[in-house]
């Protein structure tokens, strides 16, 4: 896996060695920034279920300001950790090894978050729940955007709290679901 663009372009990264990860394919990760572009410069990102860290590296690579972390799995965050260093970005990423459903009050703390990137494995649900978390502890600043990556096979709402669907793309079986909050 590679960073597309940016300061870091073309530059690898590692990916976790587990049977349980699903890393996102450079195609669907630049098609993504490719909508969100002029929103990436002087972010302050929130990568949940970050894996290898790839969405918020990308972004950091293209200009975010900061980026945090969330990876409850010590393998992945390892890995996250390697990719963090060798990127040179020790000084604008924070990991939190934990599980996302249970820190909500503490990302709160540290937001609010201008781009929220969330990759959770599929066929569990977890992207509605999230989604729901997310609005429940106001972690998404004003205006700001929420990308979501799940299943085709998984329907989220179109609206949750202030938080609404804007636009979604389907790439066979993965799909990319983009929220606004107003």
């Amino acid at each position: 896996m590679r960073i597309i663009g940016g300061q870091f372009r073309g530059r690898k990264i590692k990916q976790p060695e587990l049977e349980t990860t699903r890393p996102t394919k450079d195609r669907i990760r630049e098609a993504v920034f490719n909508i969100i572009a002029v929103r990436v410069p002087g972010s302050k990102v929130l990568d949940i279920f970050a894996g290898s860290g790839a969405y918020g590296l990308e972004a950091l690579s293209r200009g975010a300001e900061e980026a945090v972390f969330v990876e409850k799995n010590k393998v992945c965050s390892g890995v996250l950790n390697e990719n963090i260093q060798v990127l040179g970005v020790t000084d604008d990423s924070e990991v939190i090894a934990a599980d996302f459903f249970e820190i909500g009050g503490t990302l709160k703390e540290k937001g609010p978050f201008d781009l929220v990137f969330l990759d959770p494995p599929y066929s569990k649900n977890l992207a509605k729940k999230a989604l729901i978390m997310i609005n429940q502890y106001d972690i998404l600043g004003h205006s700001g955007l929420l990308i979501i990556e799940h299943s085709s096979e998984e329907s989220l709402p179109g609206k949750e709290g202030g938080i609404s669907l804007v636009k979604q793309k389907t790439y066979k079986k993965i799909c990319i679901s983009i929220f606004l909050k107003k």
